[in-house]
């Protein structure tokens, strides 16, 4: 008889600060999804972790059986409603599967429900009740993981991603079937250990694309992974914007058997994380000061000016506006700008149509955290439905979408292009310019309300990278933040924290 292994989850990370709830409308909306059934096994091929599970387990000869995997844009907490439903559907389709080897779960690690700070814990724990103690039950985390009690008392092994920009997930898919496997074969008995520091860290200092202090302890969490008896050793960032007990860095090792080598690695890679602290302060560029070095670069370079505070990967409002408040000041050309949300501005532009000359109240309008509206006037260059192919390296064969789209041309055909959407996005693809007319290699200044996420596919063209510090409920400025339910003390927030493995 065939393996036979249920999959399905609730993937969707939270920022607590954004007051906006993530409903079930969301999991269903732009570039969110609800997939069921086939529709699981038909996310083969795609850069997603279904794309590495359902290969893993064809390659294998392992019979994956599809419940639902929703998952939504980052955002606000998910609402009860959504969650009981979502994790209602997943449940049925475990039972009508009935018996089963064993579960994958597909989650993401940082989702908060609106009456609980904890949204995978619960989900795994529902599961373990349906399938009992015996049946092994992994999954695997994005790097961003707030990782909590319930998460390690549910889960027999857990994987992390090692690449931010996140381009590792089909590989962090295969990696957690194959532990599955083994443990269903008896070939392994996943044993965990974990770490949680008392440290939170700003989103830039996890980038892999250079020696950041996570990065730093990922290379050896890569190292440890070859070791005879380790399964997996993880590295976790945490997702600094959630407003939760057990948020921050953390390690997981998983080992066959050995619960006191899963515990040493997992120390010594927190450990790292530790004594490297002070490195994961970032310091993001003055807007005007940006500008103008992007403007005095020679002729033909490409600057990257990166909104990190307004990241729509982060779940902000994607509607602010203190970057483009600056270009306008400084009177900028060649400037591009993916993106700013706001559905009454294009409204406004699709009624007026092609060719009109507009002059808008644009962004500035979801909160008061993002900056206040700007005044623009500009030419409706492009009208376009929002829906688009994703290239890669990251998410490569999925598709955006950010509702209807406008591309608004201020000061002339050289001058700023600004698109307006109806949904907040997090440009991380060539193609959120090119499909909208905009070619990123030939303008001066690209402006893109995003993290990290960018430097996948838009680092091998810049000239240079800038972050910027603007206002925002994703900004590195974690001293910003109004944290109530955050443990404390914990680094930085706390200069005087200390942690030792006994802790």
């Amino acid at each position: 008889m065939a393996i036979r292994i249920v999959t399905g989850g609730i993937a969707q990370e939270t920022n607590t600060f954004q007051w906006q709830p993530t409903t079930l409308e969301d999991f269903q909306t732009g570039s969110s999804g609800i997939h069921r059934g086939q529709e699981i096994l038909d996310l083969d091929g795609t850069g997603t972790i279904y794309g590495g599970i359902v290969a893993e387990a064809r390659r294998q000869g392992v019979e994956l059986i599809p419940t639902t995997y929703a998952h939504a844009v980052p955002g606000g907490r998910v609402t009860r409603h959504a969650f009981e439903t979502l994790k209602q559907e997943i449940l049925d389709g475990i039972r009508a599967a009935l018996p089963v080897d064993g579960v994958l779960l597909g989650i993401h690690g940082a989702m908060a429900l609106e009456d609980e700070d904890d949204g995978e814990g619960p989900l795994i724990a529902a599961v373990r009740e349906l399938v009992g103690p015996n049946v092994p039950i992994v999954a695997p985390l994005d790097l961003h993981t707030n990782l909590s009690d319930a998460m390690m008392a549910g889960a027999d092994a857990f994987v992390g991603y090692k690449h931010y920009p996140h381009i590792d997930t089909p590989e962090t898919g295969a990696h957690a079937m194959r532990i599955l496997l083994a443990a269903i074969r008896g070939e392994a008995r996943p044993t965990m250990a974990h770490v949680r520091l008392p440290l939170i860290a700003p989103n830039q200092s996890m980038v892999t694309t250079w020696q950041s202090p996570l990065k730093t302890a990922i290379d050896r969490a890569r190292e440890i992974e070859q070791e005879p008896g380790v399964l997996a050793a993880t590295v976790l960032g945490g997702f600094p914007f959630a407003d939760v007990p057990f948020a921050g860095v953390a390690t997981i090792v998983v080992t066959d058997g050995d619960p006191a080598l899963a515990r040493r690695y997992a120390t010594e890679l927190a450990r790292i994380c530790w004594d490297l602290r002070d490195d994961f302060t970032i310091h993001p560029t003055p807007i005007a000061d940006a500008i103008a070095e992007a403007m005095a670069g020679e002729p033909g370079s490409v600057y990257v000016l990166a909104d990190i505070a307004d990241s729509g990967a982060s779940g902000t409002a994607g509607d602010g506006t203190a970057v483009l408040r600056g270009l306008l000041e400084a009177n900028a050309r060649s400037a591009a700008v993916a993106q700013i949300m706001d559905p009454e501005a294009v409204a406004a532009c699709i009624e007026a149509g092609v060719g009109a000359t507009v002059t808008l109240s644009v962004g500035g309008k979801h909160d008061k955290y993002h900056g206040e509206p700007v005044e623009v006037t500009g030419r409706v260059r492009l009208i376009h439905e929002g829906r688009f192919p994703i290239l890669g390296p990251m998410g490569a064969g999925t598709y955006a979408s950010r509702g209807k789209t406008v591309v608004l041309e201020i000061g002339g055909p050289d001058g700023i292009e600004l698109q307006l959407t109806e949904l907040r996005g997090h440009p991380h693809d060539l193609n959120f310019f090119r499909c909208f007319g905009i070619e990123p290699t030939q303008r001066r200044i690209l402006v893109l309300k995003s993290a990290a996420h960018f430097r996948a596919a838009f680092e091998p063209i810049a000239t240079k990278v800038i972050e910027v510090d603007a206002p925002g409920i994703s900004s590195p400025r974690l001293e910003r933040f109004d944290y109530r339910r955050l443990r404390r003390p914990i680094y930085p927030l706390d200069p005087e924290t200390t942690w030792s493995p006994e802790d």
